[in-house]
């Protein structure tokens, strides 16, 4: 059988009007064309759907059968609307996201719960797999937004600047170089330095290392070391000094027998940008979230950072 969609609404609306003239209004037609219709919808059955009485239609056995199709048809079809729209409009979906920074992933539930709280449909995946590499794993369409401070020259992708950090040095409380004021490259000469771990295949060397090896300068040591927390350890047990961004820093600092020093202001600080290929209002109402996050951020830490303990921080 040939049947349309527009012949489940034909039956259902002429089943509640009650007449042609009614239905025909109902649906925007004239009454030849329903008429022609519903012809047309009997001819393909091969039998009578309505009874005329008069001006009025009655379902036959068969004209009830099909009602009871149509109703539940076209439930699912506004059902459908209902859930395409609401997707288009940024209401509903999947948002697969990713950092570069693993550490980074400490603010991120604060910033998927106040997106939780307005977009409640939308499912947040977290693709932990997509840190190392996230401009590949957008590129392929397995991300929608990753958050990165590495930027690769494509046409397809979109950078949105989402926050800048400052790099400054960690370093045992007792080391001699904690007197200092503002830490320099050429401090790091014959020092054990304790640097994360990067892929050299993907990313530019880091801005530390590249200075490192333009000044010539030497530690004695240079360790890699992937995770933030066993870094930090490594520092707090006085067996090196380390480089990392004040934000990524500062929830270990109580409780820790470390000093945060600045580094020299010719180090510049790092923008992360949020990269996307695709727009969508669910992807655009996540970034409003990222950019409420760190501008309220920002703002406390102006007011309630320790200007002794972090001399010369603006800390995000």
């Amino acid at each position: 059988m040939n049947i349309a969609l527009h012949h489940f609404r034909l039956v259902d609306t002429i089943s509640k009007e009650g007449s042609l003239t009614k239905a025909a209004s109902a649906l925007h037609l004239t009454q030849s064309a329903l008429s022609h219709q519903l012809k047309e919808l009997e001819k393909e059955l091969d039998i009578e759907v309505f009874h005329r009485q008069g001006k009025k239609l009655q379902l036959t056995e068969v004209g009830y059968r099909f009602l009871r199709s149509s109703e539940k048809i076209l439930a699912e079809i506004r059902t459908l609307e209902e859930d395409i729209n609401n997707y288009k409009n940024g209401k509903t979906g999947k948002l697969n996201i990713s950092m570069q920074c693993y550490t980074a992933y400490h603010w991120l539930p604060g910033v998927i719960k106040d997106f939780k709280s307005q977009w409640p449909d939308i499912n947040i995946n977290i693709v932990s797999d997509a840190s190392r590499r996230p401009l590949e794993y957008l590129m392929r369409g397995d991300l929608d937004l990753g958050i990165v401070r590495t930027q690769m020259v494509n046409t397809q992708i979109v950078y949105e600047p989402i926050f800048e950090d400052r790099l400054i040095a960690i370093l045992p409380a007792d080391h001699p170089l904690a007197k200092k004021a503002i830490i320099d490259i050429c401090d790091f000469q014959d020092q054990e330095l304790i640097l994360a771990l990067y892929d050299p295949s993907y990313q530019e060397t880091p801005i530390i290392e590249t200075l490192i090896q333009e000044q010539h300068v030497k530690p004695k040591t240079l360790s890699r070391i992937h995770y933030t927390d066993a870094t930090i350890e490594m520092v707090n047990a006085g067996l090196g000094i380390s480089v990392m961004a004040d934000w990524i820093v500062k929830p270990y600092l109580p409780g820790k027998h470390i000093v945060t020093k600045p580094l020299h202001h010719s180090i510049a600080k790092r923008t992360w940008y949020a990269a996307t290929c695709k727009d969508t209002p669910a992807i655009q109402n996540f970034l409003s979230c990222l950019k409420n996050h760190f501008c309220k951020t920002e703002m406390l830490c102006n007011e309630f950072d320790d200007v002794a303990a972090y001399p010369e921080l603006r800390a995000i």
